[in-house]
């Protein structure tokens, strides 16, 4: 039975976590497992593989930057929305390495 609080998410936002500190090739099941106190074969009831949570890790960020751009652009046009944006995604990458590679 899943451990109370562990599903994909969690999984998920910790791989990321875990990304941004360490880089995304330096990734594996079990340095997450360590980070959210689990043995490694528990995480697998939550993601297929490793191939599996970098998709995740992937498509959080994808959704992360866009929010970011979003936010960045509202009430804005032109120039003016493009260099919001550009500053968000720049802001995004800096703050989240890991993910973003």
């Amino acid at each position: 039975m899943p451990r109370a609080g562990l599903d994909a998410r969690t999984v998920t936002e910790a791989g990321a976590a875990l990304a941004d500190e360490i880089g995304l090739a330096g990734l594996s099941m079990g340095a997450v497992a360590e980070r959210l106190g689990v043995k490694t074969p528990s995480l697998y009831k939550h993601v297929a593989s490793l191939a599996d949570l970098q998709h995740r890790i992937a498509v959080l960020a994808t959704t992360e930057a866009g929010d970011a751009m979003r936010d960045a652009t509202q009430g804005r046009a032109g120039q003016e929305a493009l260099t919001g944006a550009a500053h968000a995604l720049r802001d995004y990458v800096t703050a989240h390495p890991g993910r973003y590679a």
